[in-house]
């Protein structure tokens, strides 16, 4: 009779092994799609910036045509002879264009932040620097997809990786608890 609850016991186990693989299967895969997606996202938000930093630009040339024109190409020395008029309009576009040329500076400060050539530095300063008015309009009209890079793939596996141990952690740690909390372990300790 123990022969038999032991081959049951065993079979049980092995369905047990058997389901708990298909889910780390799965939680790796599923941790790798969304790892995959940073630098996807990071693309997208890439693009973004510099459709705002054209954008931009396009506008402060026509201020820079008049500085060209009438203040021997000094955009500054224009912006200081607006503010000093006594026109409130002349005023007004003086701030307008002090505003775009700052404008125009940061966002080409985001855009070469965000194109550095070493890779990790490109996420960090993505996260830690990125425009969050810009990443949350990405975010809004963000497409997933599978960037098939070495920079992605890599991303994307360490995600996974990270994900799997951590997991594993956590799972032993409920299972170390479970023990400690179970009735048995109680009453032996006392």
């Amino acid at each position: 009779m123990l022969f038999f609850v032991n081959i049951y016991l065993s079979d049980k186990l092995a369905m047990f092994r058997v389901i708990n693989n298909i889910i780390d299967r799965c939680f790796f895969t599923v941790t790798f799609i969304v790892g995959v997606q940073l630098p996807a996202f990071i693309i997208q938000y890439k693009h973004r910036l510099s459709g705002h930093l054209s954008e931009a630009k396009l506008h402060l040339v026509e201020f820079q045509n008049i500085a060209d024109l009438h203040y021997q190409g000094n955009l500054s020395a224009m912006i200081t002879k607006y503010q000093a008029n006594s026109e409130p309009s002349i005023v007004n576009t003086a701030e307008i264009i002090d505003q775009l040329v700052i404008r125009v500076e940061y966002l080409q400060s985001q855009l070469s932040v965000i194109t550095n050539d070493v890779y990790i530095e490109r996420i960090y300063n993505f996260i830690v620097y990125g425009d969050k008015v810009i990443i949350k309009d990405t975010l809004t009209d963000f497409s997933l997809t599978i960037p098939l890079e070495i920079n992605a793939l890599s991303t994307g596996a360490v995600i996974a990786i990270v994900g799997l141990i951590a997991k594993e952690i956590i799972v032993s740690l409920l299972k170390l608890l479970g023990k400690k909390m179970s009735p048995r372990h109680q009453k032996s300790s006392h």
